[in-house]
């Protein structure tokens, strides 16, 4: 900072301070009164300085501007947010790539349904055999999912719609696998 500016700044605190006390007693005023000349003289004062300072802002360089670094936001992870991820992964059935994450995503949703169903009361052998059996839900898909005998219990209307779906038969059973889970799982915290 310049030397002009620092004694502006000082004068600028002093008057201010003479101001505040001025204000709690009037007396400090030491004779002084705001006449029509003397507030006129403020208000010079006052213009000039903020042209001076306009003047100063635009001469300025933009190298010479310090702006404060913002924030910057964190995101957080959305829970289930990496199963949607590998649901999305799945590859069609006959793609020699999608076996690994076609067993990832079945070893993790029948780890679950056994705990949603025993949960739900059951024991993890009869958990076990109403999903082989795909007893374990009314969605013809989510049945399917664990139960491959079943995937004959979609309606026609509805294999037609699946067979000209861009989607694949295994993404789609996953996806009604883990809604079914959920919706079990949120009428149990409901009761």
């Amino acid at each position: 900072m310049s030397r002009w500016r620092w004694v502006a700044i000082t004068v600028g605190v002093a008057l201010v301070s003479w101001g505040l006390a001025v204000a709690v007693a009037p007396g400090l005023a030491g004779g002084v009164s705001l006449t029509p000349g003397l507030l006129g003289v403020v208000a010079v004062v006052a213009l000039f300085g903020g042209a001076g300072a306009v003047r100063a802002r635009l001469r300025a360089d933009e190298a010479d501007i310090d702006l404060p670094t913002p924030e910057s936001t964190i995101t957080h992870p959305t829970p289930g947010a990496g199963f949607d991820d590998d649901i999305a992964a799945l590859a069609p059935g006959g793609r020699l790539e999608g076996v690994r994450e076609r067993r990832a995503v079945r070893d993790r949703l029948d780890e679950l349904a056994v705990a949603v169903l025993v949960r739900e009361g059951d024991s993890e052998h009869v958990a076990r055999e109403r999903l082989a059996e795909g007893t374990w839900t009314g969605d013809p898909y989510a049945a399917a999912f664990f139960a491959e005998a079943r995937a004959s219990d979609v309606p026609l209307e509805e294999r037609l719609r699946a067979a000209f779906s861009a989607e694949p038969s295994s993404r789609r059973r996953a996806r009604h696998a883990a809604d079914a889970l959920a919706a079990i799982a949120n009428r149990e915290r409901e009761q």
